[in-house]
């Protein structure tokens, strides 16, 4: 191919993120840092970060610092949230293409590049924006400045810097990553040029290194321990990061040391077939030779091993632990892409295709049973996925096998995640209304700094969209927070009704009811339209004042929230 066949390439397998950028923000772990960097613009304190709760001290700030950083460029709101994201996955292509080229050639590189962009789970790091995308950038970049760095010293120094960043992203495993993907090979092989001493292998540099990567990550911690103690940074840089192998953390869940392999089936989609190949192809070199003499380009392998190993020691397991080895798992599938003759090559396009033409199969099972739509929209959603099926064979028969299947494996779940981004997401966060009672509240007290809740915990995503704190109140002490004489917006959640409020003497008026459901936790009844009215209740916006008082002279009319 061209280089600007790989131009269009590489564009087109990262361009179906761009299409949720402005999907609402989701509960739980991406509202809570969206509302973290939303607090840093309003006090204009970026050190010391606080949410809903007080001191935050759960992750590090570096996604909540680019967040905050778009915030001041394009206001706050979901394009500021979630585009950090999609520049994290360019960086991490543009990474992989250098790691790509150091272990092979510019070819491997960029075959490389377009897996990962294609990946399922990259365009999920941007669609739910957590810190897992600048953890995946900054490693991969840590790992290819220090490969390049084997010719300029200079740039190993670049990658403890860029290390610090990545302890900045999710802390000492940021450092963790580079240091298992590397260090296997830099004690084995003779990776530099000259006598292969040990002090050599360690390249000399890492003191000065080391020392760099604290330096950049100092600032920060130093702000924290003023705010938190001892013990919030023993939490953040230990017990969030190692404590979770052994339950420190106090997070648990029942999963087994397996989970992480049945969710590498569908996160690297859609070239898991072909790393599976690979390793097996490995593993039968390995048993064969009975050798494993050291090799530079077996980086790749050992990046993806131990940190999979490591991780699924953990007692706390969540899917996006295991996006970030996306770059070394494409690595070892473009590798394995050169390796197939022309033959081969041509039955793999077909297996790709078929993958595609599975993905048309997909949007139509979505239709029909969950989030059934008109006739128009199913039709122009199914032409457009169906449409890159029919490209992706066309294209990829008109290229060399070889160039066809590289276009095959990274082209072949475009149509996906362009359904998921731009219709999917959408309607599957209809059951969370922050963003509409979020403009609401805003327009009807302006002026306010709290939004206070009850029966139910109170929502992150509510936090950074009606922009103030959103407090739980017990019921019985909901009366104490209204002043005798006026009135006050409440959320009331769907664990009751309005009459429970008449009980504790309250008067009410509903200003809005909207369907809601905890969707960072979807259920099958939930999911299948037929049983999705059983799973859901209502949100709603109460105007209430105390009933031994004169109720309120005037009261806003009530919203009609659009859908």
């Amino acid at each position: 191919m061209t280089r600007t066949t790989w131009a269009v390439l590489l564009t087109l397998v990262i361009a179906p993120a761009g299409l949720g950028l402005t999907n609402e923000i989701q509960e739980v772990d991406p509202a809570q840092y969206a509302d973290v960097a939303r607090r840093m613009v309003e006090s204009g304190d970026w050190l010391h970060l606080r949410d809903g709760n007080g001191p935050f001290y759960n992750k590090p700030p570096l996604t909540m610092w680019l967040q905050a950083a778009g915030m001041l460029v394009f206001g706050v709101g979901e394009l500021a949230v979630r585009l950090p994201g999609l520049l994290f996955a360019v960086l991490t292509m543009v990474s992989v293409f250098f790691i790509g080229r150091e272990l092979g050639d510019e070819r491997r590189g960029l075959a490389a590049a377009a897996l990962t962009g294609g990946a399922l789970s990259m365009h999920l790091m941007v669609l739910d924006p957590k810190v897992d995308a600048a953890l995946t950038a900054t490693t991969t970049l840590a790992i290819a400045l220090m490969l390049v760095g084997r010719r300029r010293p200079w740039l190993r120094l670049a990658a403890w810097a860029v290390a610090g960043l990545a302890v900045l992203s999710k802390g000492p495993l940021g450092l963790g990553i580079p240091v298992l993907a590397l260090l296997p090979e830099v004690l084995r092989a003779s990776w530099l040029p000259g006598p292969s001493t040990l002090a050599r292998r360690l390249w000399s540099v890492w003191p000065f290194g080391a020392l760099l990567t604290a330096l950049v990550a100092a600032p920060f911690y130093a702000a924290m321990h003023q705010t938190t103690g001892a013990g919030g940074l023993k939490y953040l840089l230990w017990d969030q990061g190692f404590g979770r192998l052994w339950g420190a953390s106090g997070y648990l869940d029942d999963t087994t040391p397996l989970f992480f392999m049945h969710t590498a089936l569908w996160a690297f989609l859609p070239f898991t077939p072909l790393l599976l190949v690979s390793l097996a192809r490995r593993l039968g070199a390995l048993v064969t030779s009975r050798a494993l003499p050291g090799s530079v380009p077996r980086v790749a392998l050992w990046w993806l091993l131990l940190v999979f190993g490591v991780i699924s020691v953990s007692t706390y397991k969540l899917p996006q632990y295991l996006y970030p080895l996306t770059p070394p798992a494409a690595l070892l599938a473009a590798e394995e892409l050169e390796r197939l003759d022309d033959v081969l090559a041509s039955r793999w396009r077909w297996c790709f295709a078929g993958l595609s033409l599975v993905g048309v199969g997909f949007v139509f099972v979505v239709f029909v049973w969950s989030f059934p739509a008109s006739a128009g929209t199913v039709a122009g959603w199914g032409a457009l996925v169906a449409l890159v099926a029919a490209a992706l064979l066309t294209w990829a028969r008109r290229l060399p096998p070889a160039d066809g299947l590289v276009a095959s494996a990274a082209l072949s779940l475009v149509g996906v995640t362009a359904f998921v981004a731009g219709y999917l997401q959408p309607r599957l966060l209809e059951f969370q209304p922050s963003r509409e009672l979020g403009q609401l509240v805003r327009a009807l007290e302006p002026d306010t700094a709290v939004l206070p809740i009850t029966f139910h915990e109170s929502p992150f995503s509510a936090m950074f969209y009606a922009r103030r704190d959103v407090p739980y109140v017990a019921p019985n002490d909901v009366a104490g927070v209204i002043t005798p004489g006026t009135s006050r917006l409440l959320l009331v959640g769907p664990e009751a009704g309005l009459e429970q409020l008449h009980e504790l003497g309250l008067g009410t008026l509903e200003l809005a009811s909207l369907p809601t459901y905890p969707t960072s936790r979807p259920s099958g009844r939930f999911l299948a339209a037929a049983t999705r009215a059983s799973a859901v209740g209502p949100m709603r916006l109460v105007r209430v004042w105390r009933a031994d008082a004169p109720p309120p002279t005037a009261s806003p009319p009530a919203f009609d929230a659009p859908r």
